[in-house]
């Protein structure tokens, strides 16, 4: 009786642990088909750009699905730049909707705590592994220390490494890799060892054709930081996203200056701008996106055109100051021919820029001085320095009789 008993018991723990054990299998593979299914058919981000506030880039969007689209021997990985607000996202977003298959999009949180979940989310990653009463009995007692390490990864490294796994077998189906797309990884800023970690894992895996990724960043530290971490930047694609072309930021003006009626089952237009005011704006503005922005906002609530003009130019004259470039500041004489040359000529190598201040004591920090303010930007990618923006020529040309006419 007692070993028929034992029997039952025995059977019984077997038949459980056969059925935890394939409970454990269904649900893990259920979870990595759902992986599998999302990089199919990619995330496709949707974004919340009004109809008046879209700016068709059809070049740009053109070269952006190149890069989501990439050959089977692609061994390169890409960064996006550009300053803040220029467009960045909204072509990225717009861009992997038209390609999808094979493209995952995450967008990292301005709150670092959330980037796993986030990654999790784009890539349909629960981060709930279905583990038998089996595997767990042989993990407590048997210290299967690698499974253990792999559990305690932060959230993030666990979504990379799934999201690695299904990119394999995309790469096998598709015989070309997939696309991983990092927006915002500027946010990472404080975070320089997770940055390092993502480059590490794009240069091997573009090397090794598994998947590419793609990072978009504004021009700054992060970028630097990319582009001087030897032969991780000798497989370094950059791409640098500029201004809106006269042409596109006018559009913009009428676009966004222009109400729509529907009276009598017919649409009606209405332009609230002329053609003298649409000048003006851009020639205060120029093609920055959230330049634009603002100014037409200020002329749809009524503001006239010299009103707007005064605030922009006192706040141009602000970051002058703070820059010591005004009459009577140290780097007066210093700035007035570099404004000159700007202002012929649009852009001056950094060496010649770096070189004004030479016999100004510790040049690395006054550079760093005078560069943290909006009025000069170096770009690195062209080792060249521009004005920061069409404000600031605009205030100059305005104040040539102090930076240009009693230059001497």
């Amino acid at each position: 009786m007692l070993a028929k008993a034992t029997k039952l018991i025995v059977a019984g723990i077997a038949i459980f642990l056969s059925g935890d054990f394939a409970n454990a299998w269904y649900q893990n593979e259920y979870n990595k088909n759902l992986l599998k299914n999302t990089i199919e058919k990619g995330t496709q981000p949707v974004t919340d750009i009004l109809d008046n506030e879209f700016i068709p880039r059809p070049l740009l969007i053109k070269r952006f699905k190149e890069i989501l689209q990439p050959d089977k021997d692609q061994s390169f990985y890409h960064v996006i730049c550009g300053e803040k607000g220029i467009g960045k996202t909204t072509l990225a977003t717009v861009a992997s909707r038209e390609v999808g298959q094979g493209v995952i999009y995450v967008d990292v949180p301005e709150n670092f705590e959330f980037f796993g979940e986030s990654f999790g989310k784009a890539i349909n990653f629960t981060f709930k592994e279905k583990i038998s009463l089996l595997t767990r009995l042989k993990r407590k007692f048997l210290s299967e220390t690698q499974e253990k390490e792999n559990m305690n990864l932060p959230k993030w490294m666990r979504a990379k490494r799934a999201f690695e796994d299904v990119a394999q077998s995309y790469k096998v189906n598709h015989n070309k890799p997939s696309v991983i797309i990092f927006d915002n990884v500027d946010r990472l800023k404080n975070h320089p060892e997770i940055i390092d970690s993502l480059q590490d894992s794009a240069m091997k895996n573009a090397k090794q054709n598994k998947y590419i990724t793609v990072f978009i960043s504004t021009k700054g530290p992060i970028l630097e930081r990319m582009e001087s971490r030897g032969t991780l930047s000798q497989v370094l694609e950059k791409l640098e996203i500029g201004d809106l072309s006269e042409s596109e930021s006018k559009d913009y003006l009428i676009k966004k200056c222009t109400a729509e009626n529907l009276q009598f089952e017919e649409t009606t237009r209405k332009c609230m701008i002329n053609d003298d005011e649409v000048n003006k704006l851009y020639k205060l503005a120029g093609g920055r996106i959230l330049d634009l922005k603002r100014e037409v906002n200020k002329f749809l609530h009524g503001k006239i055109f010299e009103e707007t003009k005064k605030e922009v130019m006192d706040n141009v004259e602000n970051e002058v100051k703070a820059a010591h470039l005004f009459p009577n500041q140290k780097y007066y004489k210093i700035g007035k021919p570099i404004i000159k040359t700007l202002l012929n000529s649009k852009e001056m190598h950094y060496l010649d820029f770096r070189s004004a201040f030479y016999t100004i004591g510790d040049v690395e920090k006054v550079l760093e001085e005078v560069l943290a303010c909006n009025v000069f930007e170096y770009h690195p990618g062209k080792h060249i320095v521009t004005f920061k923006s069409p404000s600031v020529e605009y205030y100059f040309k305005e104040k040539s009789d102090v930076f240009i006419k009693n230059y001497v």
